[in-house]
């Protein structure tokens, strides 16, 4: 009698198995946590001239089963958290730069920040509106958050409660460039800089073999002409003909400057956006 017993609860389970409608309920308990919170930075692109720009936070419910109700998830500014990432770096990332705090005038959050995760979600957003104006380009601004509770009394994962949100500021032309640096009638030399957007239409970048001048390229309302000044006290003269062209995101320039020797020299630098190598596949 046992035995056919056995064979009848093998049988019933076996059914259960094959029916797709059988519900077993929840297979894990739920947990919270932010998304991009991995590695602690989480640095995003802000573009001048974006309307209405806002930092955009993500919580998300890691779960088998879909909520049932709304869930009301409580983060807090936290500058504990930056402090603990630039501890941890300066030790570790050879160069690294501090993170600092975003100005209060930069944003704004009324009242407490939280978001909700509605029924039928595994995840809820805060946005926050975002300007850049009174920044300094040469700044590496966060605003830190750290995840304090929900309505649901879900777990929170810890290693990924808290997160340093950088904000990099970019326009249409910034960004890591490649190409050729020629002193006429020198040899040319290849070159890497980073151009650091100041403005819509504006971008700073290395003068040709200096370590510390710099020059700012101001791309004309047609797209193509550009103008170069100086920076700070170098000594940059625009000599005129300088262009960008947009569908190869590549920079013509034609200036004067002091080399390594003290000489006035005329300078012919091409680069090209690296992005733009990249999808088109340049320089392979």
């Amino acid at each position: 009698m046992k035995k056919y017993l056995i064979y009848g609860m093998l049988s019933a389970m076996l059914c259960a198995s094959c029916n797709s409608d059988v519900d077993f309920g929840e297979q894990y308990k739920k947990t919270v946590y932010i998304v991009h919170s991995n590695d602690l930075l989480y640095t995003s692109e802000h573009f001048f001239g974006a309307d209405n720009d806002e930092i955009v936070l993500s919580v998300y419910c890691a779960s088998s089963k879909p909520i049932t109700e709304d869930v009301q998830v409580r983060l807090k500014i936290d500058r504990h958290a930056m402090d603990s990432l630039n501890a941890r770096n300066v030790l570790t990332i050879v160069g690294y730069i501090n993170k600092v705090m975003l100005p209060e005038s930069a944003y704004r959050i009324e009242g407490e920040p939280y978001l909700t995760i509605e029924a039928g979600h595994q995840y809820g957003t805060l946005k926050i509106p975002f300007n850049f104006f009174g920044l300094n380009p040469d700044i590496p601004y966060a605003l830190p958050f750290t995840l304090v509770s929900n309505s649901a009394g879900y777990e929170i994962i810890r290693e990924l409660q808290s997160i340093v949100y950088e904000v990099k500021m970019m326009n249409r032309y910034s960004g890591t460039y490649t190409g050729s640096s020629q002193e006429s009638p020198s040899e040319i030399k290849g070159v890497r800089p980073e151009l650091k957007a100041l403005s819509l239409n504006t971008v700073r970048m290395p003068v040709h073999n200096s370590g510390t001048d710099r020059m700012i390229l101001t791309v004309a309302p047609d797209g193509v002409t550009v103008t170069i000044t100086p920076a700070g006290n170098a000594i940059v003269t625009d000599l005129g003909g300088s262009v960008y062209h947009p569908e190869q995101q590549r920079f013509e320039l034609y200036y004067s400057c002091i080399n390594s020797t003290g000489q006035t020299v005329n300078v012919t630098e091409v680069i090209t956006n690296e992005k733009a190598s990249q999808t088109t596949g340049e320089g392979e």
